[in-house]
């Protein structure tokens, strides 16, 4: 996998940041200096987490059984 650089994970705070309070995502998480996953966190009836990995032409998210349910070119086109 690919790690996340200091800038990226910057642009997803910042993104996190400027949703609605009403938003699903909830909240994101990442481990180390250089992490290779981002947790999205989303909430309705119950919490639930979405691994957000770098791919060769972007990023991607999955589900809990790990399978991709979305792909984008940048961050902001895949919130």
């Amino acid at each position: 996998m690919k790690c996340f650089t200091p800038s990226e994970i910057d642009e997803i705070d910042n993104l996190w940041r400027a949703l609605p309070a009403e938003h699903m995502w909830t909240g994101w998480a990442a481990a180390g200096r250089k992490p290779e996953q981002i947790w999205i966190f989303r909430t309705r009836a119950h919490w639930r987490q979405f691994p957000l990995s770098k791919t060769d032409t972007g990023y991607a998210i999955a589900d809990e059984r790990g399978l991709v349910v979305a792909r984008a070119k940048s961050l902001k086109a895949l919130l």
